[in-house]
């Protein structure tokens, strides 16, 4: 393969894996991108195309004029956002350069271009595709950089002879291309120390772009029966939970939930929150956000949440919620105790500490009492059927007292009522009234009203809460992975002597059961969540943690060897060192019988580089010297124009010495002596001083 051509098509790859870097980021539609492909295989094939295109440049000034009004409209009212703008910029850039280019120099600016590309991507793409886009990015990069300076260099220095170079197929040998995929495998390791190593700048770019990420509904003040309905058969992931201080059995959590919204305000066909006032929640030593403080009733949990972008601003805890940590900004909270931050529409990691509930809680004496404003919130209820308030008191007509009731009613909704996606209401009839005694079947936003709606009947405060089931136990990773489809609403009821307590009516095990993932799901699913970790949030405090525990083995290590064996107490530290000798011995054999040089052995300089010198010494007498950066043909050439008697003397030593130096060439041994007697008439020719 020649060299133009090699040049050319690295050319087109680096292209297409910038397209592709936008495509991955989203900010090219899927339904552009077979027209962008073809424009710009197009601009390989049909030179023609090209060559009409460029005589339309001519006219340049005035195009200037036009794409300068048409992107600055495009980035004040066109584009979604300045990022948009920018891309778009880009993609004209592009496709123009393609159609007319004609000098070496337009193909870097092309370079150039598909690097501002990957630029762009980088800013919104956090998939681990675009590590792939990143690697191969590097290799062809760094490949066609070293063509581009193999033709410069021919066209700049041997002007004559570069088409024919350029043509050749010699230049692009297996070893060039050794040469640049290590260059390139070291300019990722460098890459991966400076990520490690310089601070964090948080999401400062994240403003270019203002819509990320899909919107999910049923997380905001108000919320209307049935819009979890397009949500529960979506497997999108919403987000993952960690438990970086361990617990005792994760799977065993049969009851956990993500809390986010609480409703306590029902007209008959919505929930909303009645007093949407936030207050900001005051902050600890270590910058946690407190909203409560353990009673000693439940297990305390550390949860590190990594939310995916939904549109929403809430922050969704395991309850009971005691304090959750951001990297930034502040944490409000509402009357019903759901927390929101207004965090910036992209992938969110915060840290939060929970007390969980047991399952079935114990009297815990007497407690905070419900204001009468408090209560009047929690029992309020729409105009309802009599028939709901007669199902409450038939169910109930058994029990003791107000616990006993909810659990009754629990397990009336849950026994007696099917769970169902299919949301089919008769017109006419409240759907409340419908979903209990007409279809007898909805999803959990039915059964969660109609438990709420029965308890407050019954005179029960009640409120409900939209939130997410525990997810799916990722035994890989050692996580959760929540989805759409665990979108959930339940109810928190007050009762005497135990406050709040969770009540879950919606019998939707069969459903869950069925949207089990695969082990290789799974095992990549665990990949995309270290990615995130160790790559997208890799954080300032990451950075000291990391900083911090290398310092510590170090230190553990050189106690180990130096002072005793912290490491490897009593015999371990005699026999760790006796390994390091047989692995250090092993290696030295092996490098000994593959050829490889243990001592380094003194080159022995070859004669046409002593006469050379030799000549440079008897010049630099005179005051010549050749310059920084100066070659030996531009020194000679130099060296000619001031002393005109060296011209042939001066001339030919060069000539022999680039031969020898970069073509590998042979001198015979007359030929040495013929060389050094040139230079002792070059001593001859140049003793008289400069005048």
């Amino acid at each position: 393969m020649s060299v133009r051509l090699a040049f050319q098509l690295c050319t087109y790859l680096l292209i297409v894996d910038g397209l592709a870097a936008l495509a991955l980021a989203g900010l090219i539609e899927p339904a552009w991108w077979p027209f962008i492909i073809l424009v710009v295989m197009a601009s390989w094939l049909h030179e023609a195309v090209r060559a009409r295109v460029s005589a339309v440049v001519q006219h340049r000034h005035l195009i200037t004029i036009l794409a300068v009004g048409f992107f600055a409209l495009d980035l004040l009212y066109l584009a979604e956002s300045l990022l948009d703008g920018f891309v778009h910029l880009l993609l004209f850039l592009l496709l123009y350069k393609l159609y007319t280019r004609r000098t070496l120099r337009d193909s870097r600016d092309l370079l150039l271009l598909s690097f501002f590309m990957l630029v762009a991507a980088a800013a919104l793409t956090v998939s681990m595709g675009f590590l792939l886009i990143l690697v191969l990015f590097l290799l062809l990069g760094t490949w066609t950089f070293v063509l581009y300076h193999v033709m410069w260099e021919a066209e700049k220095n041997a002007p004559d002879q570069a088409a024919a170079l350029i043509e050749s197929r010699d230049l692009v040998t297996p070893s060039l291309l050794g040469l640049s995929v290590a260059a390139s495998a070291a300019s990722l390791l460098f890459t991966a120390v400076f990520f490690l190593v310089i601070p964090r700048v948080g999401q400062a770019a994240l403003p270019l772009r203002a819509r990320l990420g899909q919107m999910v509904t049923g997380f905001s003040d108000r919320v209307e029966l049935g819009s979890f309905g397009t949500m529960q058969t979506d497997a999108t992931v919403v987000m993952r939970v960690e438990f970086p201080d361990g617990t005792a059995d994760p799977e065993g959590l049969d009851t956990l939930r993500w809390r986010g919204v609480a409703f306590d305000h029902f007209s008959g066909r919505e929930w909303s929150v009645s007093h949407p006032e936030r207050r900001m929640l005051p902050r600890a030593a270590g910058g946690q956000a407190l909203l409560a403080r353990p009673r000693g009733t439940g297990l305390l949990i550390t949860q590190e949440i990594y939310l995916e972008p939904i549109g929403s601003e809430v922050l969704f805890v395991a309850p009971r919620l005691l304090g959750v940590t951001v990297s930034g900004g502040p944490v409000l909270a509402d009357a019903l105790d759901a927390v929101t931050s207004p965090v910036p529409q992209a992938r969110f990691r915060y840290r939060v500490l929970s007390e969980l509930d047991l399952p079935v809680r114990r009297p815990t004496g007497p407690g905070r009492l419900l204001s009468e404003e408090e209560r009047a919130r929690y029992l309020q209820l729409p105009l309802v059927s009599p028939r709901v308030r007669e199902l409450a008191r038939e169910v109930t007509r058994l029990s003791p007292d107000q616990w006993a009731s909810a659990l009754r009613l629990t397990h009336h909704l849950q026994t007696t009522l099917r769970y169902s996606l299919e949301l089919k209401r008769r017109p006419g009839v409240e759907p409340l009234e419908d979903f209990l005694f007409v279809t007898r079947s909805g999803n959990c936003e039915y059964f969660a009203t109609g438990l709420a709606v029965l308890l407050r009947s019954l005179g029960i405060p009640a409120r409900v809460v939209n939130g997410f089931q525990r997810g799916e136990w990722n035994p890989y990773g050692g996580y959760f992975t929540v989805r759409q489809r665990d979108a959930h609403s339940w109810v928190e009821a007050w009762i005497p002597d135990r406050g709040w307590v969770t009540l879950d009516p919606s019998p939707r095990a069969e459903f869950d059961s069925a949207g089990a993932s695969s082990a290789t799901f799974q095992y990549i699913d665990a990949l995309r969540m270290r990615w995130h970790r160790y790559v997208v949030n890799w954080s300032l405090g990451d950075q000291i943690r990391a900083s911090w525990t290398v310092r510590q083995q170090a230190l553990a290590w050189r106690r180990a060897f130096f002072e005793g064996g912290l490491s490897f107490p009593g015999g371990k530290r005699s026999a760790a060192i006796a390994v390091g000798v047989v692995v250090g011995l092993a290696a030295t054999i092996f490098l000994w019988r593959r050829g490889v040089a243990l001592v380094p052995i003194p080159s022995r300089r070859p004669p046409t580089l002593l006469v050379y010198e030799r000549m440079l010494k008897r010049l630099a007498r005179r005051g010549l010297r050749p310059g920084r950066g100066e070659t030996a043909r531009e020194f000679c050439l130099r060296v000619e124009a001031e002393l005109p008697e060296t011209r042939a003397t001066v001339g030919e030593i060069t000539r022999i010495y680039e031969a020898v130096r970069f073509g590998g060439a042979a001198v015979a041994q007359e030929e040495l002596a013929r060389l050094g007697r040139l230079a002792d008439r070059l001593l001859a020719t140049s003793s008289a001083p400069r005048g």
